[in-house]
């Protein structure tokens, strides 16, 4: 890994693409404190918030798959660009209006609709486009720096905005974010371009016609139907443990603000170690297996968790989760799909994948809301019983048994 690792820093193209993406990450976690403290500011309503944020993830859950058609059949690269550059100029017009005091609560409803928009077709198109920057032997070192990135920009950008809005005001994130954005659509340019055989002509049917034979792939893949399964899984237990489960715990026994800032400093610092692990050295041949093993883990943790109540407990095993979750997922997965599937496809399977969390996102959030309101530590048994329930099907299912990172 040592040896891919230094091909990837002399490589410019992925140096330049990587720098813009994990700086636009980087303003867009500091733009999402200021969005929700300007939509709280405005409305006084924490159901409110709730409710443009869920403006922002229904354009994606039914757009999601339209926009792994549209990379296939452009370019992730072109994809990219433009939805770096709308991005950009819907925050800069956000920042105008904050300024001049002309915003309105319809235009903040407005604005997280545009976000998911441009979201459903940017994840295909990030997820498809690195393949295009490194060898095939250089995908692990390169999603686990991406990933390492992004765990900085995770822990570093809400400081930012909380940050710059103290010393000046929230329209002062929204200019930085949008040129984060503006800068990521310089930057994606450095790109190769696609090849002509991705080139196709447009029209309703054949976009149709792509979306309908990625999920016939999908259909007869039975590795991507257990990817599925832990996606889905993952998604049900982590959205709504995150938002909802550990505010609950941190209030619970008089913890307070403290503690839960603690609880998810914790995670974050585990996630950027299994990142970082994963880049230095490269990834187990039977993921699969890990995977299963991760799942079944994340289980027992959540069920101690619970039984528990305990800080330093939940503290510890959310660090050392962390550590097993980017190793697993945030680095081996990418590298999966990008080593497993056919280029002409690879939109569309990244849009599939990213389809459970788009659409089951506020179902966990619904779930664990309702469960925080009796106890506590109802969210984490729920969660237990998902990833039990998911690493004993993936157990018995031959087709993940023998997942691979390599080709």
């Amino acid at each position: 890994m040592d040896r891919a690792n230094g091909r990837l820093l002399r490589n410019r193209a992925f140096r330049t693409v990587a720098g813009g993406e994990v700086l636009s990450m980087l303003g867009d976690y500091a733009y999402q404190v200021a969005f929700a403290w300007l939509v709280l500011s405005a409305t006084g309503s924490a159901v409110t918030l709730a409710a443009v944020m869920i403006c922002n993830v229904v354009p994606n859950g039914l757009l999601i798959l339209v926009g792994g058609a549209v990379t296939d059949r452009w370019s992730p690269k072109a994809v990219m660009f433009c939805s770096h550059l709308s991005r950009g100029l819907l925050v800069l017009g956000l920042c105008v209006l904050t300024v001049t005091g002309s915003a309105r609560v319809w235009q903040f409803y407005a604005m997280a609709a545009a976000f998911g928009l441009a979201d459903a077709f940017f994840w295909p198109a990030s997820g498809s486009i690195v393949p295009l920057l490194v060898q095939p032997g250089d995908l692990p070192a390169a999603n686990a720096l991406l990933a390492g990135g992004e765990q900085v920009a995770l822990f570093a950008g809400p400081l930012l905005g909380g940050a710059v809005m103290s010393a000046f005001s929230p329209s002062a994130v929204l200019a930085v974010n949008a040129a984060t954005f503006f800068i990521a659509a310089v930057t994606v340019l450095r790109a190769p371009a696609v090849s002509a055989r991705q080139k196709q002509r447009w029209s309703a049917r054949g976009l149709l016609s792509s979306i309908t034979s990625g999920l016939s792939y999908a259909r007869g893949a039975a590795d991507v139907r257990a990817v599925l399964v832990v996606v889905s899984a993952s998604t049900l237990a982590y959205s709504g443990l995150f938002a909802v489960a550990l505010p609950a715990f941190a209030r619970a026994d008089g913890h307070g603000s403290l503690a839960l800032g603690v609880l998810v400093a914790c995670w974050g610092l585990g996630q950027l170690l299994g990142a970082v692990s994963a880049g230095i050295t490269g990834l187990p041949r039977r993921w699969g297996v890990l995977i299963i093993g991760m799942a079944l883990c994340e289980g027992i943790a959540f069920v101690v968790i619970g039984a528990a109540g305990s800080l330093p407990v939940a503290c510890s095993l959310l660090a050392v989760l962390g550590i097993g979750v980017a190793y697993s997922s945030d680095v081996a997965l990418p590298t999966w799909i990008q080593v497993s599937t056919p280029a002409e496809m690879l939109g569309r399977v990244n849009s599939l994948i990213s389809l459970p969390r788009a659409v089951l996102q506020p179902v966990s959030l619904a779930v664990m809301g309702a469960l925080a309101a009796a106890s506590a530590r109802f969210p984490f048994y729920f969660a237990a019983v998902l990833m039990l329930l998911a690493g004993g099907v993936l157990a018995l299912n031959p087709a993940a048994r023998t997942l691979s990172a390599e080709n």
